[in-house]
């Protein structure tokens, strides 16, 4: 017969390895998993958008667009800015929050007095950047950022204008990102539409 001895340590270990409070959270590391590849980019300066594929209207994460993140990133009709579709990161079901970065990136030349525009349309209702968030970065070939745009827990149910000056990275080759950050908790939700992405030399004329 095991002594009492012995059976207080099989109880305090039997402790030490139960499942885990579910309510205690931990940062979780995310990664921008960049393809490893050369993309052919054009090096003219005369167009109006060098964002290919920028309102997502092919109805996937294509034309020029990866899925840059540990999770997955998608195309959907939900409340799109303008035409049929938009980009979303976050869980595909909307509950909870992905384990580490959900988002999409395209690699650009910048060009001279280059100018970053995008619609956002971003819920969350994390109280701050602790462990989830909405984010756009610019990445470099390995994955690491070089300039972080955004980070932020905003909850509003609208689209916004998000604008950025980039013209100190002109003739740089940079991956653009957009995504959402999170530790997979399962009781609160991080979330972000994208849509209309346009990275010019100068603000398009007429732009709304």
């Amino acid at each position: 017969m095991p002594s009492r001895r012995v059976v207080a340590a099989v109880a305090a270990a039997l402790l030490v390895g139960a499942t885990p409070d579910a309510s205690v959270r931990h940062p979780v590391a995310g990664h921008y998993n960049v393809p490893r590849f050369y993309v052919q980019l054009p090096t003219t300066t005369d167009v109006v958008n060098v964002i290919t594929n920028s309102s997502f209207e092919s109805g996937n994460i294509g034309g020029g667009w990866f899925s840059c993140g540990d999770a997955g990133a998608f195309v959907t009709r939900e409340h799109p800015y303008r035409g049929a579709f938009a980009e979303y990161s976050g869980t595909q079901n909307g509950v909870g929050e992905p384990k580490g970065n959900s988002g999409v990136c395209q690699q650009v030349i910048v060009p001279p007095g280059a100018v970053l525009t995008a619609r956002l349309y971003q819920l969350s209702n994390e109280t701050d950047t602790s462990f989830a968030y909405q984010e756009a970065d610019l990445l470099d070939d390995r994955g690491e950022v070089i300039l972080n745009l955004y980070k932020a827990v905003n909850n509003k149910a609208v689209w916004r204008l998000g604008t950025w000056n980039l013209a100190a990275y002109a003739g740089r080759r940079v991956w653009v990102y957009f995504g959402v950050h999170g530790d997979g908790f399962t009781k609160l939700s991080t979330q972000q539409f994208l849509d209309r992405v346009i990275l010019t030399g100068a603000r398009p004329p007429g732009f709304k």
